[in-house]
C-alpha cells in the first residue's frame, strides 16, 4: 500500500531526488496520521532502526517561559543536520526548546555547552498550534552531558578502549559522552595507582635496597590520590540534595579537564623513574634467581610490569559487528551454540544473559544431564570467555574448604582450585571468568559459602576477601632480608665474586662456613635445608597475596541436584541467589527451536562474540524501591496478602533485585510480564516450602495458593497463556499444587 511505503502520488510534496534530497510530506497527508504513524516516518526519512530519536547539539539559554533550546541539532547515527520532513516557519535548525524546563539541572558557563539526548513529539496543543505535526521537543529525561576532547580526532586512538562510534563532531571539535569521558580518566589513574601499588609498591618493599624508591612513588601516588579524595569530600559536604551533588561533579570534571595535560605530563615523568626502579628490581630479582630463592615464573612477575593476559581466540566484537544490540547478541549466541550440535530455547539465553549482567549470584537447577554445566561451558566458549568448574565436595564444612588456608608451620597458604580460579581472572581482567561450583549443594552451602556469598554483596566497590594476615609475609620477607645481606656478606668477604649459584656457595668451605657462622647453625644443621625452607616460604608469599578482590570479570554459578544426597537451599542463600530451573533437554521443541534460529537469517556464526567486561555486567547499587513503581507495588501486595501468610518472607532486598532484573532484561526482552514472570520463578517459588494443611487465617494455606494467589497472578500476567509451558510461573504454580494434592498437602516447590 502507498501509506506503508510512503510513495504514493499524493502523499509527498516531492519524491526523493536523484540528488539523494530527503522526502518532504504535505500537511494534508500527515496531520490526522497517530504519534505512532509520525515516528515511522520520521524513523524512515532520517536512517533510524531503533526507535529511538537520539540527536545532539548546543545547548543555549534564552529569556522566556521556556529557557533552553538545543541548536544545531544532529542525528546520532551518521552526525548530520537534520530538518523536519515537512515544509513549517520554524525548523529544527531554528532550535529544539527543551520541555520540561531542565532548570539548573546542567551548569552552563561562557563557553559552548553541547549535549546529547532524546527527541520526542511535542504536546498535540502545541503541533496544532504551530501547524507542524511533526513538531519535536527535547526530553529532559534523557540528556546527557558532552565533553569536549582536549585532543585532535587524530589522536583518539591515545584513549584506551573507547569505542571510537561515539565521537561525534567534525573539523577538530570532537565530543564524547561526559560518563564515558569520566570512565576514560578514572581508568586511567586506576591503572595508575594499580601498576604503582601491585608492581613497585608490593615488589619493591620486599627488598631491602628499594625502600628509598617505594617512598617516592608512594608519595606521588598519595598525593594524586588525596586530590581525588579531596574532590569527593568536598562534593559530599554540599548535602544530599542530588541537584547540588550533580553540579558539584561537573565543576570538579571542568576543572579536571583542565588538568588533564599536567596529568600526562606527569604520567611521563613516572613512567621514566618506573623503568629506573624497574631495573633496580630486575637488579635484585636476578639475584634471588639465581641462588635459586625464585623459579622462572616467580622472576618474570618481578621484572615485569605488563599484565598477564591471555591469548583471545579469533572473534566479533559485541559493540562493533551487533551494535551494541543485546537482542541480536542473544541470537547470535543461540545460533553459535546451534552451530555446534547445542540447542537452548531462546528464554534461556535471554535469562542467563541478563543475570550474568545482574552481578548476583545465580544458581542451575535441575537433574543431571539436564545441561547446566553445559550451559556455563557453551556460553562461555559462545562470548570468548573462560568457564571452570569447580566439584563440591560432601565434606565441605567451612570457608576454608572453599578458599584454603594459611599454614603457619609451613608459612605459606594452602589454596584451592576456586582461589587459583579467582587470582587467574584478577591477571586476565579483559576476559570474562564463570566460575562454577558444581553439585554445589553436596555440603551444605550455607557453612562454606556464607562468608563469600556476604562478600559478593557488597555493590558499592570490588569485594576484598582477607585470606591471611599481612604480618605473616612481613615475617617472611624479614627473614629473607636476613638470608639475602648474610649471603652477600659472605661472598664479599672472601671475595667470591665468581660463585652464580647456591650450590657452589655450599661447596666453598670458606662460603659455607662463614654462612653457618652467621646463621648461628653447627656443624649438623643443614644450609641445604634451610634454603628450601626459605624458597618455599617466597614462594607461598609470591603466590597468593594476602588479600585478593573479586574482579569484575568474575562471575560465580552453582549448579544443583535436588534427591536424597543433597541439601535444601537455606532462606539466607536463596534470598541472595537467582535460580534457574531446568527440565531433560529431551522434553524441548528442538523443531521449533531449530526454526527460531533459521529465521534469524545468520549467513556465519562461526566466530564467538566478544563483549567488553562492562557490557557484560557493572556491579552497581541496586535501584532503590519507589512508591510508584508498578512492580513495587504489585510485589508489595503480594508479599503482604499472601507471602507472609504463608509464612515465606521476604525483605527490602528482594524487591530491588527484581528492580534491577526488569531493567537489564529490557534489554533483551521488551515484554515486561515475562520478566516478572522469569523473577516469581526465580526468588518466589523456590521459597514455598510449608505444610499446605495448616491454617492461614480462614483458610488452608494450600487453599489460599490453589484458589486466591494463582488466579491474582494469572490477573498481573494478562498474557501468560502465550508463554511457554517451560518458563510459564503459573504453570509451575499450578505443578507445586497439584503435586501438593498428592502428597498429604505438603507444598514443596523441589519435589
Amino acid at each position: 500500500m502507498a501509506d506503508e511505503t510512503y510513495e504514493a502520488d499524493n502523499d509527498v510534496l516531492s519524491n526523493e531526488s536523484l540528488l539523494g534530497e530527503p522526502v518532504k510530506y504535505s500537511l494534508d497527508v500527515v496531520k490526522d496520521l497517530s504519534d505512532e504513524e509520525l515516528y515511522q516516518r520520521l524513523f524512515k526519512c532520517w536512517g533510524i532502526k531503533n526507535k529511538k530519536i537520539e540527536v545532539w547539539g548546543e545547548l543555549t539559554k534564552q529569556d522566556g517561559a521556556v529557557p533552553y533550546r538545543l541548536k544545531h541539532v544532529r542525528n546520532i547515527i551518521d552526525n548530520k543536520l537534520i530538518e523536519y520532513p515537512i515544509d513549517v516557519s520554524y525548523g529544527l535548525q531554528s532550535g529544539i526548546f527543551v520541555y520540561p524546563s531542565i532548570g539548573n539541572k546542567y551548569y552552563i558557563t561562557d563557553q559552548r555547552t553541547f549535549v546529547r539526548g532524546k527527541l520526542i513529539l511535542t504536546k498535540l496543543s502545541e503541533r496544532i498550534k504551530h501547524g507542524n505535526p511533526f513538531e519535536l521537543n527535547l526530553s529532559s529525561d534523557d540528556i546527557e552531558p558532552l565533553e569536549q576532547l582536549p585532543i585532535a580526532i587524530n589522536e583518539i586512538d591515545r584513549l584506551s578502549n573507547i569505542d571510537k562510534s561515539i565521537v561525534l563532531g567534525e573539523g577538530t571539535e570532537r565530543f564524547i559522552d561526559k560518563v564515558i569521558y569520566e570512565q576514560q580518566l578514572s581508568k586511567l589513574k586506576t591503572e595508575f595507582e594499580e601498576t604503582q601499588k601491585s608492581e613497585i609498591e608490593t615488589h619493591l618493599s620486599r627488598l631491602n635496597s628499594m625502600t628509598r624508591a617505594v617512598s617516592i612513588e608512594k608519595v606521588e601516588l598519595h598525593a594524586i590520590k588525596d586530590s581525588v579524595e579531596s574532590s569527593k569530600k568536598e562534593n559530599q559536604q554540599l548535602g544530599s540534595e542530588s541537584k547540588l551533588l550533580r553540579q558539584s561533579i561537573e565543576k570538579k570534571e571542568h576543572e579536571l579537564a583542565i588538568l588533564d595535560d599536567k596529568y600526562k605530563g606527569l604520567e611521563e615523568v613516572m613512567a621514566k623513574k618506573i623503568e629506573k626502579l624497574k631495573a633496580f628490581i630486575e637488579e635484585k630479582a636476578v639475584f634471588l634467581k639465581s641462588f635459586e630463592f625464585i623459579d622462572d615464573d616467580e622472576f618474570n612477575s618481578f621484572v615485569s610490569n605488563i599484565t598477564k593476559v591471555s591469548e583471545r581466540p579469533e572473534h566479533i566484537e559485541f559493540s562493533d559487528h551487533l551494535n551494541g544490540d543485546y537482542q541480536q547478541a542473544v541470537s547470535y549466541i543461540q545460533a553459535y551454540l546451534k552451530e555446534r550440535d547445542i540447542l537452548y530455547p531462546r528464554h534461556i539465553i535471554e535469562n542467563y544473559l541478563t543475570l550474568i549482567r545482574s552481578n548476583d549470584l545465580i544458581i542451575l537447577a535441575g537433574d543431571s544431564g539436564s545441561g547446566k554445566t553445559n550451559l556455563v561451558n557453551s556460553f562461555a566458549d559462545a562470548v570468548g570467555g573462560k568457564s571452570i568448574i569447580i566439584p563440591v565436595k560432601p565434606n565441605w564444612t567451612s570457608s576454608e574448604d572453599l578458599l584454603g588456608y594459611y599454614n603457619p608451620l609451613e608459612k605459606k597458604y594452602l589454596a584451592t582450585p576456586f582461589l587459583e580460579a579467582l587470582i587467574e581472572a584478577q591477571q586476565n581482567p579483559e576476559v570474562p571468568y564463570f566460575i562454577c561450583l558444581d553439585e554445589m549443594n553436596l555440603a551444605r552451602v550455607e557453612y562454606y559459602f556464607a562468608d563469600f556469598l556476604s562478600k559478593l554483596e557488597e555493590r558499592n566497590k570490588k569485594p576484598e576477601i582477607q585470606l591471611y594476615s599481612d604480618d605473616e609475609a612481613s615475617h617472611v620477607l624479614a627473614e629473607l632480608k636476613g638470608v639475602v645481606s648474610i649471603i652477600t656478606g659472605a661472598k664479599e668477604k672472601y671475595n667470591k665474586n665468581g660463585i652464580t649459584d647456591f650450590i657452589a656457595l655450599m661447596q666453598d668451605e670458606d662460603v659455607n662456613n662463614e654462612m653457618k657462622r652467621a646463621f648461628g647453625f653447627s656443624d649438623k644443621n643443614s644450609l641445604i635445608k634451610y634454603h628450601g625452607d626459605i624458597r618455599r616460604m617466597l614462594a607461598g608469599v609470591i603466590s597468593t597475596p594476602s588479600s585478593i578482590t573479586i574482579s569484575p570479570n568474575v562471575r560465580i554459578i552453582g549448579a544443583i541436584n535436588i534427591d536424597e544426597t543433597t541439601h535444601y537451599l537455606s532462606p539466607k542463600i536463596l534470598d541472595r541467589a537467582h535460580i534457574m530451573k531446568f527440565r531433560s533437554p529431551l522434553l524441548s521443541d528442538w523443531d521449533k527451536i531449530i526454526s527460531e534460529i533459521d529465521a534469524y537469517g545468520f549467513e556465519d556464526v562461526a566466530l564467538p562474540v566478544v563483549f567488553e567486561i562492562d557490557d557484560l555486567g557493572v556491579r552497581t547499587p541496586y535501584p532503590n524501591y519507589s512508591i510508584n513503581d508498578d512492580f513495587c507495588i504489585q510485589f508489595k501486595e503480594l508479599n503482604s496478602r499472601f507471602f507472609h501468610p504463608l509464612g515465606v518472607e521476604f525483605g527490602m532486598r528482594t524487591i530491588r533485585q527484581g528492580l534491577n532484573y526488569l531493567a537489564l532484561f529490557k534489554d533483551v526482552n521488551e515484554d515486561k510480564e515475562q520478566a516478572i514472570n522469569n523473577f516469581i520463578i526465580h526468588k518466589v517459588l523456590p521459597k514455598f516450602t510449608f505444610d499446605g494443611n495448616k491454617k492461614s487465617g480462614q483458610s488452608d494455606k494450600l487453599d489460599l495458593l490453589d484458589k486466591v494467589l494463582k488466579p491474582l497472578l494469572e490477573e498481573i500476567l494478562e498474557s501468560h497463556e502465550n508463554m511457554d509451558e517451560e518458563f510459564s510461573s503459573i504453570v509451575a504454580l499450578q505443578s507445586i499444587i497439584n503435586n501438593a494434592k498428592d502428597n498429604d498437602g505438603v507444598v514443596n516447590y523441589w519435589a
